[in-house]
């Protein structure tokens, strides 16, 4: 099995993965490497890696839905963990086979509201790099999506954002909003990490007054980019076209409403002027609002 405990630190060490999700991981990659070495008449190597065709990889994919009946969920989650492999590969100079991203998985059809899964949230974010072959590219769009899902950002909210923006640990990151409207969100350790995973690798370097998020000339990534980026990522993964960088601000306030958050702090959080805009922007479904409304509204126990 090339490669494959080296490709299983490089998920613990680097990409960060729970490890509760490793063994999953580690049971496609074998899984895959199972099929191809029945499907081909031989062990798979670096060579035949390399070699693998997109009818090689339908081929996977058939056998996947009507052999192992796979749903489409699980068939979106394996060819994920395929390309996580790949990308891995070609970042270590193993080998390199572009056929991988181009292979499209089955869609989900588009369901309303527009919010993602929690699960499909964290996918979203942790394979943000996995269309990428430069890693500080890469290491962007997991900080830039982080962001705006771990802190409720609006994408120009956090394009906006310079070096110097950057609170340090355990502190607010103080956010201008629409209309120049200050406010605080809290910046999680992990949301902090991840930014600077990125900055750490940036060929731009750290300096105060350089935006956080840049493109390939140095300059302030343009919002068009960063929408091209969830673009491809969502139709790789098979998500619905509703999944934009605001799905992920979409996202943070509604799970927040799923776990009983409070509607007023959400509302800060999302820099809303006023509450009825945040239950309109959630669209969490009537009797799980109306609950969470009672426990935060203070007039809710009055007769």
């Amino acid at each position: 099995m090339p490669y494959l405990q080296e490709w299983i630190q490089w998920l613990e060490k680097e990409r960060r993965l729970s490890p509760l999700t490793i063994p999953i991981y580690r049971r496609v990659l074998l899984q895959f490497f199972t099929f191809f070495g029945e499907h081909l008449g031989g062990d798979l190597t670096l060579k035949s890696l390399e070699q693998l065709k997109a009818q090689d990889f339908r081929a996977w994919l058939a056998y996947l839905t009507h052999t192992q009946n796979y749903s489409k969920s699980s068939i979106i989650r394996a060819l994920a963990v395929i390309r996580s492999f790949y990308l891995f590969l070609d970042r270590r100079s193993y080998a390199h086979n572009p056929i991988v991203k181009t292979i499209r998985s089955p869609k989900k059809p588009a369901s309303v509201p527009r919010a993602l899964s929690q699960e499909e949230a964290k996918e979203l974010v942790s394979h943000a790099d996995s269309l990428e072959s430069t890693a500080w590219v890469g290491k962007r769009s997991i900080a830039l999506f982080s962001l705006l899902y771990g802190c409720g950002l609006r994408i120009s909210e956090a394009l906006n954002l310079n070096q110097k923006d950057l609170p340090t640990p355990g502190h607010m990151l103080l956010v201008q909003g629409k209309g120049n409207k200050q406010r605080f969100v809290p910046l999680l350790p992990l949301v902090y990490d991840r930014i600077q995973d990125y900055l750490n690798i940036s060929p731009f370097g750290k300096e105060g007054a350089l935006p956080i998020f840049v493109g390939l000339q140095g300059k302030r990534l343009n919002v068009s980019v960063a929408e091209k980026e969830v673009r491809q990522l969502r139709r790789s993964m098979g998500l619905p076209e509703s999944v934009t960088p605001h799905a992920l601000r979409h996202s943070f306030a509604t799970h927040l409403l799923e776990a009983k958050g409070d509607l007023r702090t959400i509302q800060e959080l999302l820099g809303h002027s006023s509450l009825s805009t945040t239950q309109k922007y959630t669209k969490v479904n009537r009797q799980h609002l109306q609950e969470v409304y009672k426990s935060a509204h203070p007039r809710s126990t009055l007769s």
